[in-house]
C-alpha cells in the first residue's frame, strides 16, 4: 500500500473509534439525566405523601 491509502485507512480507523467514544459519552449523558429526573421525581412523591 502506498502512504495515501496508509493515511486514508489510519482516517477512517480514527473516525470510527471517535465515534464509538461520542456514543459512549453520549449514552451515559442520557442515562444519567434519565436516572437524576426518576429520582427527583421519586423525591416529589415522598415529599407529598
Amino acid at each position: 500500500m502506498n502512504s495515501y491509502e496508509q493515511s486514508k485507512k489510519a482516517r477512517r480507523i480514527v473516525s470510527v473509534v471517535f465515534i464509538l467514544i461520542m456514543t459512549v459519552v453520549m449514552s451515559g449523558t442520557y442515562l444519567s439525566q434519565q436516572q437524576k429526573e426518576a429520582t427527583e421525581k421519586a423525591a416529589h412523591n415522598s415529599q407529598n405523601q
